[in-house]
């Protein structure tokens, strides 16, 4: 109610509680029905026991939107109650926000639906931000931290229980709006991966950035999450897939929101990744270009002829590099430190702008937070500045640049890192183009249940994998016949479905020479398997060539419950067994994607030609990473597959298939 009042909603307000005449010199009612008129939105604060009763009287008089404060519903284990009230709200079309939330607030029109505290102050400036967060409480004090340092928010939405409405139907709306220049969100988890990615592909169409705090990652987090919200949690590394395939842009903390918040919602768009660094301190200068190193940013050296313009303006005992040292001796020119910001403004050398003053106080810090909020105000490129000073002698300046919209950051790391993510968001990746399955007859559906290592070869040649040249025999005559027209040497593998890991098992022989040692090796190998695994089915022996001079890579699929199949590319032996260093993207991917993915390894280096050898086939290894993600949106039974290892034969040989195990419903 005093929400309401302070931010001048100018429509109707109805108090409706039964022990009361008057609220806050509102007339007060006993029950909807009473009211002489049917509210748009009802907001219900009454303990959990009484929602149900309030729904009730919601659906009968056709009410469209209920906000519900009150807690006690699944977060609590109570799933039952929820979904009554859920019940009761769909047999009258009313739509539900929460329960368990905080509400929302519409700033750039004075509609503030919450109870949250960090809004009960001085009317709150609108900006460009819209912010919908699962968690009410961190919602809106995350949203109060980032405003306090300056950021503009349009919207801000907590969602709660999501027993209706949730975090994606409000971040779309909101997408929608030209006014928004950054959609944020705090995100627990979710229950339809495709909404989401729908969600994320219509933000690229507006090329609007999206940044996303999502908590869960460990053990311990994802329980809470889970008693929290009664939300879904997905793997981790599969959210990395989405946020890095998208262009989202990953936060860690409260931090990061406000950051992130107060630059773009700001800030102009860059062209590059270059900053020119202004300091008034040598030491916070080379710290500010290690920081912004660090976040993958360029500090370029100055060229001659723009070092001689930038000399014009500092004491020779400064340094015209980059960073410019302009030492505290700037507060002598009065208009020094002004011509120095325009120059980096007009510079075809520098993208952004990082001005890093120290302890300049009293009328020059004044006289120089005035100049940058100028410089701010009309310049093109973005600019962060960081003002190293105590509150003592630096509140009045930064306070003057937050309230003319200047990011002002009070750590370099910070300030080097909001600039990055400037960079980040425009050098995103293109969306992979759709391949074209929709309408392809599974196969998978007509081999047998128990497959071994063949038939998953089989699927994969049917989709244009390349394999190896193998043959399943089941005698030793047939093995000897393969083997010659194969030719020597050939690897034996036992074709068992109750035995998956063959190398374990001892059922595979390498590098079998001649006739003879095929002979010998052959009954060997079928005796492991029998001891291996006793009254194991045996289907016969993969007679199989041998690939050598290639470079081991590993490529799979796991189908995962939110967003289906996720492709991973990587290399082979211990990078994948120690370093885990493996690419993850969600199926589609076309080459240059998969070409991305690569560049993300470790071990890439390996493929180009490290220390003499020579350069593999990597445009091979793109195509059939290509062709292995059509068929894992062609094959909806498919839940796994591991093609390890994938040979890369040097480059113009191609690259092949040797062995695959797939795991399907």
């Amino acid at each position: 109610m005093k929400l309401l009042k302070c931010y001048g909603f100018k429509g109707s307000v109805y108090p409706v509680n039964p022990n009361r005449e008057s609220i806050d010199g509102f007339r007060c009612y006993p029950s909807l029905e009473a009211l002489p008129e049917v509210p748009e939105v009802v907001l219900v604060g009454v303990r959990a026991a009484l929602v149900p009763g309030v729904m009730e009287e919601c659906a009968r008089l056709g009410v469209a939107f209920a906000v519900i404060f009150s807690s006690g519903f699944a977060e609590s284990e109570e799933t039952d109650m929820q979904e009554e009230i859920v019940r009761i709200a769909q047999r009258g079309g009313v739509r539900i926000l929460g329960p368990n939330c905080q509400g929302l607030v519409n700033l750039a029109e004075g509609i503030p639906l919450s109870f949250s505290a960090s809004l009960d102050t001085e009317r709150r400036p609108s900006g460009h931000v819209a912010y919908v967060s699962q968690s009410g409480a961190f919602g809106f004090a995350s949203f109060a931290m980032a405003a306090d340092a300056g950021a503009g928010f349009r919207y801000v939405v907590t969602t709660g229980n999501q027993a209706d409405l949730d975090l994606i139907d409000f971040a779309r709306v909101l997408s929608e709006d030209p006014e928004v220049r950054l959609l944020l969100l705090y995100l627990e988890g979710i229950k339809d991966g495709s909404r989401f990615l729908d969600l994320l592909r219509f933000t690229r169409s507006r090329d609007l950035p999206v940044a996303i705090l999502k908590v869960g990652r460990s053990d311990v987090a994802k329980e809470a999450a889970k008693s929290h919200t009664a939300a879904l949690t997905g793997d981790e590394r599969v959210w990395e897939a989405v946020f890095n395939q998208y262009g989202v842009l990953p936060l860690s903390d409260a931090d990061d929101v406000t950051d992130v918040a107060r630059l773009f919602g700001v800030s102009k768009r860059t062209k590059g990744n270059r900053v020119g660094i202004l300091s008034t301190s040598g030491g916070a200068g080379i710290i500010a270009a290690d920081s912004c190193a660090s976040a993958g940013l360029a500090v370029p050296a100055l060229s001659p002829g723009f070092r001689k313009e930038v000399e014009a303006f500092i004491p020779p005992f400064g340094s015209s590099l980059n960073p410019v040292d302009m030492t505290a001796q700037v507060i002598n020119d009065p208009q020094g430190f002004r011509k120095l910001l325009t120059l980096m403004e007009e510079s075809p050398e520098i993208d952004m702008i990082l001005p890093v003053l120290s302890m300049i106080t009293g009328d020059s810090g004044r006289q120089m937070a005035l100049d940058l909020a100028d410089a701010f105000e009309t310049g093109k490129k973005p600019m962060a500045c960081c003002w190293l000073i105590d509150d003592e002698h630096g509140r009045e300046f930064r306070d003057l640049l937050t309230e003319r919209k200047v990011p002002v950051f009070a750590g370099l790391r910070r300030a080097a890192t909001a600039l990055a993510r400037l960079w980040q968001w425009e050098g995103r990746s293109d969306l992979p183009l759709e391949t074209g399955t929709e309408g392809a007859k599974p196969r998978l559906s007509e081999l047998p249940s128990d497959m071994t290592e063949a038939e998953a070869k089989g699927l994969l040649a049917s989709y244009g994998v390349p394999i190896t040249r193998e043959k399943l025999c089941r005698s030793l005559a047939e093995s000897t016949a393969a083997a010659e027209e194969i030719g020597y040497p050939v690897a034996l593998k036992v074709m068992s479905p109750d035995i998956p890991h063959k190398t374990d098992a001892g059922i595979v022989a390498l590098r079998v020479r001649d006739e003879e040692e095929l002979r010998n090796t052959y009954g060997r190998i079928l005796e492991k398997a029998v001891k291996a695994k006793p009254g194991a089915r045996i289907k016969g022996v993969l007679v199989q060539e041998m690939v050598s001079g290639g470079q081991e890579c590993i490529v799979g699929v796991r189908r995962d419950p939110l967003f289906g199949p996720v492709i991973a590319v990587g290399l082979g032996g211990v990078f994948v067994e120690i370093l885990r260093d493996v690419s993850f993207r969600l199926a589609p991917v076309d080459r240059k994607t998969v070409l991305q993915m690569l560049e993300e390894l470790k071990g890439l280096p390996l493929l180009r030609g490290a220390r003499g050898t020579p350069p593999r086939d990597v445009e091979a290894l793109a195509s059939l990473v290509e062709a292995i993600s059509r068929m894992a949106l062609s094959e909806p039974d498919l839940i796994e597959l591991d093609v390890n290892p994938v040979m890369v034969l040097e480059e113009g040989r191609g690259a092949v298939a040797v062995d695959a195990l797939i795991v399907r419903k």
